[in-house]
């Protein structure tokens, strides 16, 4: 597909003249459809208008997009006559190596180049094999090679990182929650790698940002085909990874050009989760229970008894929103298991599955249960025994929480909207699509929000949850289980998720009852006063 070599233009030569001896390893990718180097290498791209580099990694976003910069990064093995031990090996040969892509050569490039083993030549055979073995991963950052933390770039490189000018533009995409640069880069999206001593397989640790603006695709690598063959005859089949490859055969005329072929996959599922109220939602045009069409900007899906929006007096607030499906961190072990199945290379990439283990990294991903709060202390947080908690910066869309102090409820606070969806989310930029990517726990998605109908009305002495008199509250806890209908969060794959919250208005009839006008039937007798 791509390319990949090295960035000196002597190395031309010296492949066509040493065609068997110093033969360098190239790479060649491919990464599926679907910003600067030091620390953060940037999320979404919520500004261009097409879907497939608005959001993630492609191929189009290494090359020259979004991701470019950053490329991708190797580790590489060198174990000599022995096989590459997954509890031993270091990372001698390449550590985080980055590679990125010359659009003025086609080419991906990176540098210090570095050669096969020369254990096979015309002349002379070696008794020994000199075996490597690599694994990588996309988007690469920048991190400190004793500690594998992200290199923390300057205030200038962070923002340019992120596509924004300075504090006051970065807090604006965050939808005004205060987080530092520091915690961005080193505390979300990909939080550490193995250090360059570590023995074992390599790990990309990683903490899911909730923030669609920031939030980082994360993609492994397995070979792209079945083409790699080594000089000692050794193959490697599509769909699995690069261990104990010895110096790889060239062409047909014996030129040392053969490259190593990597896929990327995208090792985590982007979510997409949207919110709306609706005001006494009638049965669906269609009639059919099974399909979720309501449109809100539609009135035939609107009730007529009542206002076909929530009126001025009422606002509805977001109190929590748990999740059960995905995991919020995790370690990705980019040695992912050969044992993909599949007669055919494409089947074979596309049954590759990565390998997610718990944030230590020492054994496997369990499931857990994530809630996002409003940001409140005030005791209204859908808990069982409703125990007040100290919370921390909301994660959730500030449109939909009760922002102003609570008790000093207002008219003007938005609450959820009733005519449009809008991003649970944070950080959307005011797009309702944009999507977050979170660990997929290999578990069907199960959803409880907890929301709040308050309606100002000063006539009442009913005390709200804050405990102050100015109008009623209805807490409502509404669990739905199995949302994709026993479908899996499952690697690459995109979900979206939208959530109704449903207002019927207590509405009345009137009816009078009329006055019996039936006559007795006997005449009441009177005294006679003659």
């Amino acid at each position: 597909m791509f390319a990949a070599c090295s960035n000196t233009e002597e190395l031309g030569s010296l492949q066509t003249a040493q065609q068997d001896v110093n033969a360098p390893v190239n790479f060649s990718v491919y990464a599926p459809r679907t910003a600067t180097r030091a620390g953060l290498p940037g999320g979404s791209d919520l500004t261009a208008t097409d879907p497939a580099l608005k959001y993630g990694i492609n191929t189009a976003s290494l090359q020259s997009g979004r991701h470019a910069s950053a490329g991708f990064g190797v580790f590489g093995y060198y174990t000599s006559n022995s096989d590459y031990d997954t509890n031993n090996s270091t990372p001698n040969f390449m550590y985080n190596q980055q590679v990125v892509y010359d659009n003025t050569k086609s080419v991906w490039n990176y540098e210090p180049v570095k050669y096969w083993p020369n254990e096979f030549g015309d002349a002379a055979v070696s008794d020994d094999l000199d075996k490597l073995t690599f694994f990588a991963y996309a988007p690469q950052i920048d991190a400190t090679i004793n500690t594998g933390v992200p290199v923390m770039p300057s205030d200038a490189d962070f923002y340019t990182s992120v596509g924004v000018a300075d504090q006051t533009a970065w807090n604006a995409l965050c939808d005004g929650l205060v987080i530092e640069p520091k915690d961005q880069v080193q505390k979300l999206n990909i939080t550490q790698l193995t250090k360059n001593t570590a023995t074992g397989d390599p790990i990309v640790k990683y903490v899911v940002d909730t923030k669609p603006a920031t939030s980082v695709d994360l993609l492994w690598g397995v070979a792209g085909n079945s083409e790699y063959e080594g000089m000692n005859g050794k193959t490697v089949k599509a769909g699995d990874c690069f261990i104990d490859l010895t110096k790889q055969k060239g062409n047909t005329t014996g030129k040392m050009d053969k490259k190593l072929f990597w896929n990327f996959k995208h090792a985590l599922a982007r979510l997409n989760v949207q919110i709306v109220a609706a005001v006494d939602v009638v049965t669906d045009p269609d009639n059919d229970p099974t399909t979720d069409d309501y449109d809100p900007s539609k009135s035939d899906k609107i009730g007529t008894e009542a206002n076909t929006t929530v009126d001025d007096s009422t606002k509805v607030y977001v109190r929590s929103v748990k999740f059960g499906g995905f995991a919020l961190k995790g370690a990705l072990n980019l040695h992912s298991d050969d044992v993909t199945a599949g007669a055919t290379d494409a089947e074979r990439v596309a049954n590759a599955q990565p390998k997610w283990m718990d944030y230590d990294g020492t054994k496997d991903l369990t499931f857990e249960e994530v809630t996002f709060l409003d940001g409140l202390k005030d005791g209204k947080e859908g808990t069982a025994d409703n125990v007040q908690k100290n919370e921390g910066v909301s994660a959730l869309n500030p449109v939909l929480l009760e922002t102003t102090t609570p008790g000093i409820w207002s008219k003007k606070d938005a609450g959820v909207p009733t005519d449009a969806y809008v991003n649970l989310f944070a950080g959307a930029n005011n797009d309702p699509t944009a999507p977050i990517y979170v660990i997929p726990a290999n578990e069907t998605m199960d959803i409880t929000i907890t929301y709040d109908v308050q309606t100002a009305d000063d006539k009442l002495a009913d005390l709200l949850s804050d405990g102050i008199s100015h109008g009623n509250a209805v807490e409502n806890i509404i669990t739905k289980t199995d949302i994709f209908k026993g479908v899996k969060i499952m690697p690459g794959y995109a979900y979206t998720v939208k959530i109704i919250l449903g207002l019927e208005s207590v509405k009345f009839d009137v009816t009078v009852t009329p006055w019996d006008e039936t006559t007795p039937a006997a005449t009441p007798e009177l005294p006679n006063n003659i």
